[in-house]
């Protein structure tokens, strides 16, 4: 489980299957960004510092939880919705 928010800026603590269902949604939101003309830069700057298990502002953890329920809601296939729905409740517990 990630430390409180409280203690902003926190490193994810997330298993590696909820991990890979972040990297995911960060991969089809960059797609959809870039689909849509608009800029992924922020996508990508959490992608790169998912993959490097980099801290988040409290800000941040907000947007991931947002990645994340659209990916749930969207294009996620079956084998990635409980690990993304874990994901949530770990960073949403991160921010109380």
């Amino acid at each position: 489980m990630s430390a409180s928010a409280h203690d902003c800026p926190t490193e994810l603590d997330l298993t590696h299957e909820e991990a890979w269902a972040l990297h995911a949604a960060l991969l089809v939101s960059i797609e959809d960004a870039v689909e849509a003309g608009e800029d992924p830069d922020e996508l990508v700057s959490f992608l790169t510092r998912v993959e490097e298990n980099a801290d988040f502002e409290c800000d941040e953890l907000a947007s991931l939880v947002e990645v994340l329920r659209s990916y749930v809601n969207g294009q996620a296939p079956s084998r990635d919705r409980r690990p993304a729905r874990n994901a949530i409740n770990n960073i949403q517990t991160a921010l109380a």
